[in-house]
């Protein structure tokens, strides 16, 4: 397949790894240095017993034109998604399939500005990636990746399947879910739990479990968001909430999460599609979400403070 990935961080640099031996795969971002460094110098991945792998990988400035692909991957941060979407139109033809495997909630209403919903499929990735410098990045994490069709028909269905065929074809582990809104809010439970609190603390993801302190209130972020998932039409468990992030706590313990990275870049966060999106709903359905509220206005305050650090 010919296949387009929108952002070339560390998870679009990732994933890139896994599919470019088999398919035909172009990073697309807007950095200029990180293009150029990409087309010649290549990829380095760095797995979890330190070894450093080389890759060969395609890059290309957002915008370019390659002509129509048969698969695009949404990596880019999802404050992002609908420049990134709108730059690269060129990219989308009549039978382009676009895939979000992007953190957060909303990312799938900017594609849809551009593309078919029935052309759409949402998932997430249990996979975790750190940029460690330009064209490195860690593996610091595995797991399965979950897709489903934005808009539920016979021809989404159809294209599901092709795209799994693709990255299982890749070395990914893939599952076709029917009820992807679980799982979608099953991930942004997780990232509502462990990225801001990271960020705050400054701290690998694993500490967020073994500090008491930091997984008290944990637990209350969590919890608050399986009341509004409720709310919102998908029953979580919030046992099994709670045990979904010690999961990933524990699994990925030496790793960062992406939204300390941007903090450690003094770039803007995905603050607002995560945490964001349940303190919004929760004002939305009238369910008190004061800690994810907060968590919104400290990240914020952060990154208004960047300039003077």
């Amino acid at each position: 397949m010919n296949i387009a990935i929108l952002g070339a961080g560390a998870m679009g640099s990732l994933y890139a790894s896994y599919l470019a031996p088999f398919h035909s795969v172009t990073l697309f971002d807007s950095c200029a240095p990180l293009v150029e460094h990409i087309n010649a110098k290549g990829l380095i991945k760095v797995n979890h017993d330190h070894t450093e792998i080389p890759l060969k990988a395609k890059a290309a400035l957002s915008g370019t034109s390659l002509g129509y692909q048969d698969l695009v991957i949404v990596f880019v941060k999802g404050i992002h998604t609908y420049e990134a979407m709108k730059n690269n139109q060129s990219l989308l033809g009549p039978d382009t399939i676009v895939m979000t495997l992007q953190n957060g909630a909303g990312n799938n209403r900017d594609i849809a500005q551009f593309v078919p919903r029935e052309r759409i499929i949402v998932g997430t990735s249990s996979h975790n990636s750190v940029y460690l410098e330009t064209g490195k990045f860690y593996h610091s994490g595995c797991g399965p990746t979950n897709i489903g069709p934005d808009l539920p028909c016979e021809s989404s269905l159809r294209d599901v399947k092709k795209a799994a065929q693709a990255l299982e074809e890749s070395g990914l582990t893939v599952n076709i879910m029917d009820n992807i809104q679980y799982v979608l809010w099953q991930k942004l439970v997780i990232n509502c739990g462990i990225n801001a609190l990271s960020t705050l603390m400054q701290c690998r993801i694993g500490e967020i479990y073994t500090n008491p302190y930091l997984w008290d209130l944990c637990k209350r972020i969590v919890y608050e968001c399986v009341l509004i998932a409720e709310a919102d039409g998908t029953y979580l468990d919030r046992k099994e909430a709670l045990l979904a992030v010690s999961k990933v706590c524990e699994n990925d313990s030496s790793g960062f999460a992406s939204m300390y990275q941007d903090r450690q870049n003094k770039r803007l966060t995905e603050i607002d599609r995560i945490n964001g999106v349940v303190a919004n709903l929760g004002s939305e359905y009238k369910i008190p979400a004061p800690c994810n509220t907060m968590l919104v206005t400290q990240i914020h305050a952060i990154e208004q403070m960047y300039s003077r650090q």
